[in-house]
């Protein structure tokens, strides 16, 4: 009998049993610690499923559960069960993504106040990554492991600094009652674009990194990206709205066949994407893009496929994200003063960033403030690129590490400071929402 890792390998052997038996037991486990801690970070702390659910895989993952129980995590976690991980992990991200380019439209938020925004996201994007890469030469000549090309190594921190995560963003504004409110509707236009110009400056970085910096050979795949993404957003978006359309209609739903198809497209989307040297989820969101002005669809994947996505897939990234961070690979007091830096960076360079552009638009000293506090949140959208660039070699796992918790925290800190700065509003919304 072959390995499981044998090319003829049977789906029923014995081998493959046992590689199913402990996946089912690994998933089982994740899903219901990340379920659990989700709830207490919401019901006791405050913050978003997200939050619990990166919490959960470092308690399951070499920091907690692995320090104090090393033998028992080394029998639990089964390396041939780690890829399993990756892909699924990976497809939800890309079922994710599509769902982010249905969503992604700014201009409700841009008609008013379109000054205003776009010098909080310019701002927002520039200083962060300017500081990241900036800084970002004192953190490779620390780097204990084999160091990674520094070029690249500074796009990608610049990147890192510079990301504002916009699904966990809308949910705090959602979960306090300030969606509706003009802040809300003024820091999330600008999060739009930064999120916007956050994936075109990580689809351009890592295309630079996986061509190795040969000029040539980025320029040719950047141009390429170019004239797909050209392609599919205006010749092929509207055809296939169309006919999507029409056949919802049709059919009254969003049946097995439009769901096979799509899920069709989206895969040969994200393999076009990752063989132009851009990282494949990005196909998700350019396909999204293009068929984002088909309400029938926006409707029906958002009752129908996106639960899956939010109960199964992301748990799964966040959980195996923590699970590939080792608060342990920080050993020494310069590690946690190199922490420190890297938090400080990052909250400057986008809290600054933001605030200093409200303040200058005309927004009261207040509102600037919570503006400058809610483009720090950053947990997915972040824990996207540093995965990113950790998978590409670009990250060593101490820097990885290091970011992770910087997402952490910067996430944690801006629901109990809203609430604090917002504390009349919410409690005017409380009473409005009694009588």
């Amino acid at each position: 009998m072959e390995s499981v890792n044998g090319a003829n390998a049977s789906a029923v052997s014995a081998s493959a049993e046992v590689i199913t038996t402990d996946f089912f037991i690994e998933l089982m486990v994740i899903l219901l610690v990340s379920r659990i801690i989700a709830w207490i970070a919401q019901r006791f702390l405050g913050q978003t499923k997200s939050v619990g659910e990166i919490i959960a895989g470092i308690i399951l993952g070499p920091s907690i559960f692995g320090l104090f129980f090393p033998n028992a995590f080394a029998s639990f976690f089964n390396p041939d069960v780690s890829i399993i991980f990756t892909a699924i992990s990976q497809f939800g991200l890309l079922l994710l993504m599509f769902h982010m380019g249905l969503e992604f439209d700014i201009s409700s938020e841009f008609k008013e106040r379109k000054k205003t925004i776009i010098s909080i996201s310019a701002l927002g994007i520039a200083l962060p990554f300017s500081l990241g890469v900036a800084s970002a030469g004192w953190f490779w000549s620390r780097i204990h492991e084999a160091q990674p090309d520094r070029l690249s190594f500074a796009l990608f921190m610049g990147v890192a600094m510079s990301i504002t995560a916009i699904p966990i963003l809308g949910r705090i504004f959602m979960e306090m009652g300030l969606e509706k409110t003009r802040i809300a509707s003024v820091t999330m236009g600008a999060a739009i674009i930064d999120d916007m110009l956050g994936w075109i400056l990580l689809g351009v970085v890592s295309a630079l990194a996986v061509s190795n910096l040969d000029i040539l050979s980025f320029s040719i795949k950047i141009l390429l990206l170019a004239i797909y993404i050209f392609c599919i957003i205006v010749f092929f978006g509207p055809f296939a709205r169309k006919n999507i359309d029409r056949y919802i209609q049709k059919k009254k739903g969003l049946d097995v066949t439009l769901t096979s198809v799509l899920i069709i497209l989206l895969l040969l989307s994200s393999m076009v994407t990752s063989r132009l040297g851009v990282f494949s989820i990005a196909g998700g969101i350019i396909l999204g893009i293009a068929l984002k002005k088909s309400e029938l669809l926006h409707k029906e994947w958002k009752e129908k496929i996106s639960p899956l996505v939010y109960t199964i897939f992301l748990p799964i990234f966040f959980t195996y994200t923590g699970l590939r961070t080792d608060i342990g690979s920080l050993q020494s007091v310069s590690d946690l003063w190199a922490l420190l830096f890297i938090c400080a960076i990052a909250f400057s360079g986008k809290f600054f960033g933001g605030y200093l552009a409200a303040l200058f638009s005309g927004e009261k000293h207040r509102d600037a403030l919570v503006i400058g506090i809610c483009m720090n949140t950053r947990a997915l959208m972040e824990l996207i690129v540093i995965n990113v660039a950790y998978d590409l070699g670009v990250l060593p796992k101490e820097i990885f590490t290091m970011l992770v918790l910087m997402a952490l925290m910067s996430t944690f800190i801006t629901t109990p400071i809203i609430r604090r700065l917002l504390r009349k509003q919410l409690v005017a919304n409380q009473v409005s929402t009694v009588f």
